[in-house]
C-alpha cells in the first residue's frame, strides 16, 4: 500500500512539468492509479477530466480518447450508467471523425458493462460481441477475455449454464497468455463470481470457484490492488458457504474486512451480511444479530431500498431462530412497509405514464380542436355566399365530427382503463406469493426451489407491467406467463390443484398475438373460487386451437363450478367485465367478432371459451 502511495505522491509532484503530451500520460496513469489501488473512483473521475482538457488544448487525439475513456469508467464505478453510456457515445462519434477506431473495442466493452448494469441484456450482448470481433482482428488478448467473461455472465442471469461456462472457458483459455497484473485480477475475479453462481445448481464447480479467487488474490497482494480486495474475499467466504464449511466461510469474510478503508459502505455491507448468514447457519444467534446491527448504520447512508429489506428479513428470520419475537415481528413490518413501497412505486410509475399518455392525447384533441374552429368561423364567410345549402353541409359535417369526438373520447377512456386494470392486477398475490417464497426460503434445502420461484416472480412482474404498454404479446410470451403464473400459485397454495397446457401443433406461437394478460382473471378466479373448499385435487386445462379463421382459447377447471343459490351471478363479474371490455376494442380495432362463452360442465366446474381473431 505505501509502495503505491508513493508512487501517487511522486506523481502530484510532476504534474505541471514536461511536455504537455507527458502530463496528459501522467494525470492518466494517476487516475487509473487511484482507482486500481484505491478504489477511489472520484480522484479518478478529476485527473481524467483534467488529462482530456490538457489533450484537447494541444490537438492530442489518442490523449482525448483515452481520458474520455477514463472518464467514463469512473460515472460507472459512481453507478452513474446513463452518464457513462452518454460519454462513450460521443466517443464513438469522436473516434468516427478522427479515422480512429483502435479504441472502438473498449468502448463497447464498456457500453456492454453499463447496460449490464440497466439490466438491458440484450444491447449488454450486442456490445460484448461488437467487442469480441474488434479484439479479435487487433489480437488484443485482454480484451478478448474480459469480453467473453462478461458474455458468460449475462448467459448466468440468463439460466443458460451451458452456455456460460463456453464463453468462460473461452477466457479461462486466453488469461495463462496475458502478463497484466490488473486485467488479470479482474478476469479472474469474473470467472470466479461466474462459478459461483453456476454451483448453486452444480456442486462441482465450486472448487474451481475458489481456485480463481485465490490466483487473484495473490495478484491482488503482490500488486496493492486493494480495491479487488472485498470482492475476492466475500467470493472465497461464498464458495466454503455453499460447501458447508463455515469455518473458512467466516475467515475470508472476516478478512475482506482488513481493507475497509478502501471499501465503499455497500461492499462493507455486504462483508456484515455474509457474517451475519454463516454465524446463523452455526447457530450463534448473538453474533449474527450483531453483525445485522453493524450493517443497519451503513443502509442508512446508503439509502437504497433493496439493501434495507435485505437487512430486515434477516432481523426477522434471526430473531425469529433466536427466540426474539418482539424483534422478529418488527423486522418483518419494516421488511413489509419497504416492500411494498417498492410496489406502489413501480405500480404508480405505471399509472403515471399512462396519466400523461392520455393527457398528452387529451392536448392534441384540443388543438385539433382549436384548428377547427378557425376553419369553421372561415367558412362561416363562406355562407353569406353559399346560402342555406352550405350552412346545412357544415352543419352535418361537425354533427359527425363531434360523434366521431365522443367516440374516440370512449374508447380512449375504456382503453386506459383496461390499462389500468392490468396495472393493478390483484395485490394480494404479489404478497401471498412473496410470503410464500420467503418460508421456502427458511429451509436451506429449497435453495433452488426458490431461486426459479423468484425468477418467475420477477418475470410475472415484469410482463405485468409492460403490458400495460403493450395491448399484444405473442402466443408463446403469454404462455410463459402463464406457466410463471401458475407455478407460483401452485407453491402458494401446496401444490392443491395442476395444469395442463395444450397447443395446435399449426400455430405458429413466436408469431400469432393475443391481448396480454387475458386469460390471467378466468385462471385466477378457477383458483381462487372454483378450487376453494374442494377435497380432491384441482385441475385447469388451457388450450389454443386454429378453428377456421380464428383463435379459440379453451380454460376449463373442475372446480366447485356456478353458485347453484344465486344462478344470476353466473361468474365473478370482475373477470367477465374486463374480457367483455378488451374483446370490444380489439373487435373495433381488427373489425373482428371476438366473443367468450362459459359452459358449466357435466361433472363439475366451468368452461371459458374464447373466439378471437389470428392477429400478426
Amino acid at each position: 500500500m505505501f509502495a503505491q502511495i508513493s508512487k501517487i505522491d511522486s506523481l502530484r509532484g510532476v504534474l505541471n512539468s514536461g511536455s504537455q503530451k507527458e502530463r496528459v500520460e501522467n494525470n492518466l496513469i494517476l487516475s487509473e492509479l487511484f482507482l486500481h489501488h484505491l478504489g477511489n473512483a472520484d480522484s479518478m473521475l478529476h485527473y481524467a477530466i483534467k488529462a482530456e482538457k490538457i489533450a484537447a488544448s494541444v490537438n492530442y487525439t489518442q490523449g482525448i480518447i483515452k481520458a474520455k475513456l477514463n472518464v467514463s469508467i469512473a460515472y460507472y464505478s459512481k453507478n452513474q450508467y446513463d452518464t457513462s453510456i452518454a460519454v462513450l457515445q460521443n466517443l464513438l462519434v469522436f473516434c468516427s471523425q478522427k479515422s480512429n477506431d483502435s479504441f472502438n473495442g473498449d468502448i463497447y466493452y464498456n457500453l456492454g458493462l453499463n447496460y449490464r448494469r440497466l439490466n438491458n441484456y440484450k444491447l449488454a450482448v450486442d456490445n460484448y460481441l461488437k467487442a469480441i470481433s474488434i479484439y479479435e482482428k487487433t489480437d488484443n488478448l485482454i480484451g478478448r477475455a474480459l469480453a467473453n467473461c462478461r458474455l458468460a455472465g449475462v448467459f448466468v442471469y440468463e439460466k443458460q449454464p451451458a452456455e456460460a461456462l463456453k464463453y468462460a472457458n473461452k477466457a479461462k483459455q486466453i488469461v495463462s497468455r496475458i502478463s497484466e497484473p490488473y486485467s488479470k485480477v479482474t478476469i479472474y475475479s469474473s470467472l470466479t463470481a461466474i462459478h459461483i453462481q453456476l454451483s448453486i445448481d452444480n456442486k462441482s464447480l465450486i472448487d474451481s470457484a475458489i481456485n480463481y479467487a485465490k490466483k487473484a488474490l495473490e495478484l491482488v497482494n503482490a500488486y496493492e490492488f486493494y480495491s479487488q480486495s472485498n470482492q475476492l474475499y466475500n467470493a472465497i467466504s461464498n464458495a466454503y458457504y455453499l460447501k458447508e464449511d463455515m469455518v473458512n466461510s467466516i475467515d475470508y469474510c472476516k478478512q475482506s474486512l482488513r481493507y475497509r478503508k478502501f471499501l465503499l459502505p455497500n461492499e462493507i455491507l455486504l462483508s456484515y451480511l455474509n457474517l451475519a448468514d454463516c454465524y446463523n447457519r452455526i447457530k450463534q444467534n448473538t453474533l449474527a444479530l450483531n453483525y445485522l446491527d453493524s450493517g443497519k448504520i451503513f443502509v442508512r447512508s446508503l439509502n437504497d431500498p433493496y439493501y434495507e429489506m435485505s437487512i430486515y428479513e434477516r432481523i426477522y428470520a434471526y430473531n425469529k431462530d433466536a427466540g426474539n419475537y418482539k424483534e422478529s415481528l418488527e423486522g418483518i413490518e419494516k421488511f413489509k412497509a419497504i416492500q411494498d413501497s417498492l410496489f406502489n412505486a413501480a405500480k404508480s410509475e405505471a399509472i403515471n405514464d399512462l396519466e400523461q399518455r392520455y393527457n398528452k392525447s387529451e392536448n392534441e384533441k384540443e388543438i385539433n380542436a382549436l384548428n377547427k374552429e378557425k376553419l369553421i368561423n372561415y367558412l362561416n364567410l363562406k355562407i353569406l355566399i353559399f346560402g342555406i345549402i352550405a350552412s346545412t353541409l357544415i352543419i352535418i359535417v361537425i354533427v359527425f365530427f363531434y360523434r366521431q369526438s365522443v367516440l374516440k373520447n370512449k374508447f380512449r377512456s375504456l382503453e386506459v382503463e383496461q390499462r389500468l386494470n392490468r396495472a393493478r392486477m390483484n395485490p394480494h398475490f404479489f404478497f401471498n406469493a412473496l410470503s410464500s417464497i420467503q418460508t421456502l426460503s427458511m429451509d436451506k434445502e429449497n435453495s433452488g426451489k426458490v431461486s426459479k420461484l423468484i425468477s418467475q416472480f420477477s418475470k410475472i412482474m415484469r410482463q405485468a407491467l409492460e403490458s400495460t404498454y403493450d395491448d399484444l404479446s405473442t402466443i408463446e410470451t403469454e404462455i410463459d406467463f402463464l406457466k410463471n403464473y401458475l407455478n407460483i400459485q401452485k407453491s402458494r397454495f401446496g401444490d392443491k390443484f395442476d395444469y395442463t397446457i395444450t397447443i395446435d401443433e399449426d400455430l405458429e406461437v413466436n408469431e400469432i398475438k393475443i391481448p396480454g394478460m387475458l386469460l390471467q382473471p378466468f385462471i385466477e378466479n378457477s383458483i381462487e373460487h372454483g378450487f376453494k373448499n374442494i377435497n380432491y385435487e384441482g385441475k385447469i386445462e388451457i388450450s389454443f386451437l386454429k378453428d377456421k379463421e380464428q383463435l379459440k382459447i379453451s380454460v376449463s377447471d373442475n372446480g366447485i363450478g356456478f353458485d347453484q343459490e344465486n344462478n344470476a351471478k353466473k361468474y365473478p363479474s370482475r373477470a367477465t367485465q374486463i374480457i367483455t371490455d378488451r374483446l370490444l376494442l380489439l373487435n373495433r380495432k381488427y373489425r373482428s367478432t371476438a366473443r367468450f362463452e362459459l359452459i358449466k360442465n357435466k361433472e363439475s366446474g366451468i368452461t371459458v371459451l374464447l373466439y378471437i381473431p389470428i392477429i400478426y
